[in-house]
């Protein structure tokens, strides 16, 4: 028989997992459009690709899939709690792909974005809540 602490962690889980499919998907699109637009002005009159944008719109795109992954395995957790360190291995690697995409929009030019930032802070949150429900699970 569950706890209802436990309950109630699942239940967080289930939603937190929805917060992070709807910033995977909503990222995804933000970073096509980012790249698109890259290519589009590298494109029209020969001018070189702006490396900040492109820089800007991978990294987006590979964080957040790693993000919308996390979400999909987040609803999944919250199913079955004994997935809970693929939880955690998967918001790790979304926390790395976050920071590598920072290094890379710092190293180009891009600056800061703030998108990532707020990605890389649901990944850490992802990452405490995969390693909280780990442990109680044990």
């Amino acid at each position: 028989m569950t706890t209802e602490p436990k309950d109630t962690a699942v239940w967080y889980l289930r939603m937190f997992s929805y917060l992070l499919i709807l910033c995977g998907l909503f990222g995804l699109v933000i970073g096509a459009v980012v790249l698109y637009q890259a290519v589009a002005d590298g494109g029209a009159d020969g001018i070189v690709l702006p490396l900040g944008s492109v820089a800007l719109g991978l990294s987006l795109m590979a964080a957040n899939a790693i993000t919308l992954a996390a979400g999909l395995l987040g609803r999944a957790t919250s199913r079955n709690p004994r997935r809970a360190p693929s939880l955690f291995t998967v918001a790790l690697a979304g926390i790395a792909a976050t920071l590598l995409g920072l290094g890379l929009c710092s190293a180009t030019g891009a600056g800061m974005p703030t998108s990532l930032l707020f990605n890389g802070l649901i990944m850490i949150i992802g990452a405490v809540i995969a390693h909280n429900l780990r442990n109680g699970a044990e």
